[in-house]
C-alpha cells in the first residue's frame, strides 16, 4: 500500500465548470476511470489520496494580448488568456458545482468542514475535498470571508497572477507586498482557521504574510528556486520563512516550474534540494492537476498515479518511509489540524 496522500491543489471545479477547457480530457463521470484524465475517484484510490484541497480559480478565458503577454512572460511560453471577471459570482458558481460533486459521489467523497472531519479521515475511507479559494479577489470586502467560510471555504490563496487590493503576485510588475487589507485578510483567516495560501504571492507579499499570520500557512503549489529560476518558485528566504511559520510548500507538477525536460526525477530534484536545505518538515505535495493548462504534463506524471513513482524515485535517492510518508501526507495533515481546531461554526 503507498502512503496516504494529500493534494495541496486540484483545480477539479475549474475542469466542470470550464467543460475541459485547456485540457486534454473532456468532462465525464468523476467515478470513471478516464484515460488521461488527471484525477478522478479510481486513481484517487491506487494512488491512496485522502485528501484534496479541492481549489475555485475563478478564472474567464477570454481574448487579450496584454493578459497572454504578461501570462507567457510569468511562464515562460504560452498560457492562454484569463480574467478574474466577477469573481464573487463566479466562485458561486464553483461552489455549487463541488456541493453537486459531493453529493452525487458521496459514497467516495466527503467535505471537510470541522476537526472531525478531518481526524475521521484516519479511519471513513472516503476521500476528503477541502474547498479552497484561488486569489481573494471574490472577496470584495475583507469581512466577506466570513461568507466564504460559512459556505464551506477553508483554505484562502491570497493572490492568483494579477495583482489585487490585498496582496502583490509572482508577476507584478513592482512588488507592493501585502496591503493593510491583506494584513487585516491574514489576521482573519486565522481567526476563522482558513489556512492561508501563499502561492502566487510576490516575494514581499510572501514574506510579510507569513510575519502576519500566527497559524502555520501553506504554499500549496510551487517549486524550489534554486532548483530552477521561475516566477512560481521560491527562493531560500521565502522557503526559510515558511519553515519558521510551520508552513509547508506544496511540490508541484507545473511543468515550465520544475525544469526545460519536466519528470518525475526533475521533480524529485527540487524536493532534494529542500529536503537537504530544510529538513523534511516543510515539504507536501501540491500538483495542480486540473490547472494545467495548455501544457504537457511532466513526463510519469501524467495523473495523480504518477505520484507513485514518484515515491519510487525518492526511495531510491535514499529517503527512508517515515520522511516519504512526512511529504505524502503528515506534513500537510499537521498544518490542517492546527487550523482545524479553530473550526468553529460562525456567530450570527
Amino acid at each position: 500500500m503507498p502512503p496516504p496522500l494529500v493534494d495541496l491543489h486540484e483545480d477539479i471545479s475549474l475542469y466542470y465548470v470550464q467543460a475541459g477547457a485547456g485540457l486534454k480530457f473532456k468532462p465525464a463521470d468523476f467515478s470513471q476511470d478516464m484515460r488521461g484524465r488527471h484525477g478522478d475517484i479510481p486513481k484517487y484510490r491506487r494512488a491512496n489520496v485522502r485528501l484534496v484541497f479541492s481549489s475555485i480559480a475563478p478564472l474567464t478565458p477570454t481574448i487579450s494580448q496584454m493578459r497572454v503577454e504578461q501570462l507567457t512572460r510569468g511562464y515562460g511560453g504560452f498560457y492562454g488568456a484569463y480574467r478574474m471577471r466577477s469573481a464573487t459570482l463566479t466562485t458561486l458558481e464553483h461552489i455549487v458545482a463541488y456541493n453537486n460533486l459531493l453529493k452525487k459521489h458521496r459514497q467516495d467523497l466527503r467535505p471537510i468542514l470541522t476537526l472531525s472531519d478531518v481526524e475521521n479521515l484516519e479511519v471513513d475511507g472516503r476521500v476528503g475535498f477541502l474547498m479552497a479559494i484561488e486569489g481573494a479577489e471574490p472577496l470584495e470586502d475583507v469581512e466577506d470571508l466570513e461568507i466564504f467560510y460559512r459556505l464551506g471555504v477553508r483554505s484562502l490563496q491570497l493572490t492568483w497572477n494579477f495583482d489585487n487590493k490585498y496582496g502583490a503576485t509572482c508577476m507584478s510588475k513592482k512588488d507592493y507586498g501585502l496591503t493593510g487589507d491583506g494584513e487585516d485578510l491574514v489576521k482573519l483567516c486565522n481567526e476563522y482557521g482558513v489556512i492561508v495560501d501563499l502561492s502566487h504571492a510576490s516575494k514581499r507579499t510572501t514574506l510579510e504574510a507569513l510575519e502576519a499570520s500566527k497559524m502555520p500557512s501553506i504554499v500549496s503549489h510551487a517549486n524550489a528556486a534554486s532548483v530552477r529560476k521561475h516566477a512560481r518558485n521560491l527562493d531560500d528566504e521565502e522557503l526559510e520563512a515558511l519553515k519558521k511559520n510551520g508552513g509547508v510548500v506544496g511540490v508541484t507538477c507545473i511543468p515550465p516550474a520544475i525544469s526545460d525536460k519536466p519528470s518525475v526525477k526533475s521533480l524529485a530534484d527540487h524536493i532534494l534540494y529542500i529536503y537537504e536545505s530544510f529538513g523534511p518538515d516543510i515539504l507536501a505535495v501540491g500538483t495542480d492537476y486540473f490547472g494545467l493548462l495548455n501544457v504537457d504534463e511532466p513526463e510519469g506524471l501524467g495523473d495523480i498515479t504518477g505520484i507513485l513513482t514518484l515515491w519510487d524515485e525518492l526511495r531510491r535517492r535514499g529517503l527512508g518511509e517515515r520522511d516519504i510518508e512526512k511529504i505524502a501526507y503528515h506534513n500537510a495533515m499537521r498544518v490542517v489540524r492546527e487550523n482545524a481546531k479553530r473550526w468553529v461554526p460562525a456567530t450570527p
